[in-house]
């Protein structure tokens, strides 16, 4: 199925290097399976999070949670494009077992992302004078508490661990586990997904 190139996709090993890689991955990412086959993940797909940070690096976090058993959750990439910039892919990864711990594949399912074009889809369902931000639903509770909301905005503003952990008399340590508290509620992997996806959701004002 994976070969057909519906649904596009491409498969990486344990060690991180690419073993499948279908037509639909190769539209959305635009390698063609000869360039992809064979390297590093970080290599070929060279993603980047919502703020021009690189993601795909050699310490791979996707693959480091695959290693520990624990499945990996859905992520938004932008990846490099000649013709358009940097497309959104939104990346769902799967762990298939091995004969030992050690001895998996991950299959990588992407999607296009294409923000407008969801918003606009959702205005025609939105109540008049809301007060949300235009083209999103209405605001849901935040999972977050209020330390935790308090933390994430400064990290919105850049600042790391220490610098948090200063500007709210916390130990680093402290400041640590609220962000791995925040990344675990919201789903996501980075800090930068967190703050995205809070702004969003109405839960963070950006600086």
């Amino acid at each position: 199925m994976l070969e057909s190139g519906d649904p596009p996709a491409f498969v990486t090993d344990a060690r991180g290097r690419i073993v499948l890689w279908n037509d639909g991955a190769a539209r959305l990412i635009p390698k063609t399976a000869s360039e992809a086959l064979g390297r590093a993940c970080h290599e070929v797909v060279q993603g980047h999070d919502i703020f021009g940070n690189r993601y795909c690096q050699g310490a791979c976090p996707v693959n480091e949670m695959a290693r520990s058993g624990s499945g990996p959750r859905p992520f938004e990439l932008r990846v490099p494009c000649p013709t358009c910039g940097a497309g959104p892919v939104r990346v769902t990864p799967l762990r298939v077992p091995g004969p030992r711990p050690d001895l998996y594949l991950l299959v990588h399912l992407l999607e296009d992302v294409r923000l407008d074009a969801a918003l606009a889809s959702l205005r025609p369902f939105l109540p008049p004078c809301s007060g949300q931000r235009p083209g999103l639903p209405a605001a849901t509770p935040s999972p977050m508490t209020a330390r935790e909301t308090d933390v994430l905005r400064h990290a919105a503003r850049g600042q790391q661990n220490k610098e948090i952990a200063r500007a709210l008399d916390l130990s680093p340590a402290t400041v640590r586990n609220h962000l791995h508290a925040v990344l675990e509620k919201l789903g996501v992997h980075t800090r930068s997904e967190a703050v995205f996806l809070a702004h969003q959701r109405g839960w963070l004002e950006m600086p």
